[in-house]
């Protein structure tokens, strides 16, 4: 362990937990994720007078804009907010006849809608989607600004600078994906997806992939004057904290012109997911840097020297913090809490049933004998 790892810091992304560098940063206008219909990206940094005036000026242009021929407008634009510091616009308000599912024809009624919230200097936009007033105000209301260093206590998703409450809900789609800048020029992906059942082997695939474009790869190697190549560090099974996934680890060198070879190493993880009743999400953690070098490294896909790159990580470097990022990627508990099953209601009885039920209790209130229920009424 050196310096790169002795100080890690504590992150909540989405449902999980992860152990990044002290100095990684979240990535500015580099995340977003779905929640049900809804999509939705978050910019952080942004003033209350400078999310007014986005707002403002996106409404200006709405009410600029102008009606296809032949469409039958049948409102005007609104705006109304569902939370504290919100604004939500459905505009486009327009019929069209057609059929249901079943082929019946009928005159329905179509809109598009935005949203915008701000709190405390994260602005969260949830960009036009058909027919989407009602869930756009909804999902807003479960919205509220985080701390960067918050754990929350309750269920729910963390996104930079807020937080989405919410339960793991099986009728609910749910994708999260955000990028973090680390230490030594090294980015990082975190993405989680809800399944419903765990995903084919990351291996399996990336096995798939690479026979369906050999041929292709083959014939653009043996053109005149192409260098590439790349070299395979890693890919295993790999459990990340207490989840068995697989990884990844790959170089990959092309020249660019006579003097400039550009070098990427990248690291992927992956859990493949548990579907219902003990959900986890599939989970991937994708790492990566890149060199620009004047000479052509002594072996494609390796490491290069670190004249020219002294930002850039050393082979030992990369995989110390890959190794601790991988290691430490756990669910949060009490983020994986599904909703309250309902009550059922109680099972419906007879009349006959009823009524003998009804006698049986007026006899044990006199403190008498209780009809025999087994014999059939003679009434």
């Amino acid at each position: 362990m050196t310096s790169l790892t002795r100080n890690m810091k504590t992150q909540c992304v989405g449902r999980i937990l992860i152990d990044l560098p002290e100095g990684s940063k979240w990535k500015p206008k580099a995340k977003g994720g779905r929640v049900g219909d809804q999509y939705f990206s978050v910019t952080t940094g942004v003033s209350l007078d400078e999310f007014t005036a986005v707002l403002e000026e996106r409404w200006a242009a709405i009410l600029a804009l102008k009606t296809s021929r032949g469409e039958v407008v049948t409102q005007p634009p609104h705006r109304f907010s569902s939370a504290p510091n919100s604004v939500i616009f459905s505009y486009n308000y327009r019929k069209h006849n057609l059929p249901d599912l079943n082929g019946q024809w009928a005159n329905r009624i179509f809109h598009e809608a935005e949203g915008y919230i701000w709190l405390n200097g994260t602005m969260v936009t949830v960009p036009r989607n058909l027919n989407g007033r009602d869930e756009t105000a909804s999902l807003m209301k479960r919205m509220r600004a985080r701390a960067t260093d918050e754990i929350p206590a309750d269920p729910g998703l963390c996104l930079d600078g807020a937080f989405i409450a919410g339960y793991y809900d099986p009728t609910e789609r749910e994708e999260i994906m955000w990028s973090f800048s680390l230490p030594r020029n090294l980015g990082l992906v975190v993405q989680h997806t809800k399944v419903w059942g765990p995903l084919q082997s990351m291996l399996e695939r990336r096995d798939d992939a690479a026979r369906e474009i050999a041929g292709y790869v083959a014939k653009l190697l043996s053109e005149p004057g192409v260098v590439a190549g790349n070299k395979k560090y890693r890919a295993a099974t790999r459990i990340g904290g207490v989840l068995e996934g697989e990884e990844f680890v790959m170089g990959g060198t092309q020249g660019i012109n006579d003097h400039t070879f550009e070098t990427n190493i990248g690291g992927l993880w992956e859990f493949p997911g548990r579907g219902f009743p003990s959900p986890l999400p599939n989970i991937e953690l994708n790492m990566g840097t890149t060199f620009r070098t004047a000479e052509k490294p002594s072996s494609l896909g390796a490491f290069p020297k670190q004249e020219g790159n002294p930002d850039a990580p050393t082979e030992a470097e990369f995989f110390e913090i890959w190794d601790a990022v991988v290691s430490s990627v756990r669910v949060r508990p009490i983020a994986m809490a599904q909703p309250p099953q309902k009550e059922l209601p109680p099972p419906k009885i007879t009349r006959e049933q009823a009524e003998a039920d009804r006698k049986a209790l007026d006899a044990f209130i006199a403190e008498g004998p209780g009809p025999d229920l087994s014999k059939p009424s003679t009434k």
